[in-house]
């Protein structure tokens, strides 16, 4: 999906270029927070014309928005990157889990960018986390009519439940810096148990 006030490059200078200042806001954004970055800095930090910065973005926010869509872009094709080829529920939540686990590992920074929307517009936070209850509901269906997912819950608060599990028990890793994938699989097996129990169909 194409965010409204970005242009994307052309060329492969301009990507080139176009990717540097995404760098970089999302360095200062996860830095310094939204309000406190200014598109000079960004312009200055990256190192291009102040003409090149409008080239692509028509403002702060549009940057900070393109950044958003590319999060929530990226995290569901490394989640169905890795539920690939698995049949149940089960397999395909612990699988699902873990692949957001090592995405935030990999990018921390995601935490403070995605949650700081709430500040910068409480409907942009409101609209991320909806869209992915969305998705997440119409896939639980599916598994309910399969007879693997329990037919008396609510699916859209199950979603929900199950994104906060997600984004709680990434936290739970993130804090332990020197964490071993053992260690990562335990705690993914912990939370699955809470999952099959109260979730899937036995």
């Amino acid at each position: 999906m194409k965010t409204l006030g970005v242009r994307l490059p052309k060329t492969k200078v301009g990507e080139a270029t176009f990717k540097k200042i995404i760098r970089t806001g999302k360095r200062l954004f996860a830095k310094h927070g939204f309000q406190a970055t200014s598109i000079n800095d960004i312009i200055a930090k990256s190192k291009v014309a102040a003409g090149t910065f409008y080239l692509y973005f028509d403002n702060k926010l549009a940057l900070y928005m393109h950044l958003l869509e590319e999060y929530k872009r990226e995290i569901r094709l490394t989640s169905a990157t890795a539920v690939t080829g698995y049949q149940t529920r089960y397999e395909i939540e612990r699988e699902g889990l873990k692949s957001f686990i090592r995405y935030v590992r990999k990018d921390p920074l995601a935490y403070k960018l995605i949650w700081e929307s709430m500040s910068v517009d409480p409907n942009i936070f409101k609209e991320y986390y909806q869209s992915f209850a969305l998705s997440y509901g119409f896939h639980l269906k599916e598994y309910v009519e399969k007879g693997q997912v329990r037919d008396d819950i609510d699916l859209e608060t199950a979603s929900y439940i199950l994104m906060g599990i997600a984004n709680f028990v990434g936290l739970q890793v993130l804090f332990q810096e020197d964490i071993s994938e053992a260690e990562i699989d335990r705690i993914v097996g912990e939370a699955m148990k809470m999952i099959e129990s109260g979730l899937l169909k036995r």
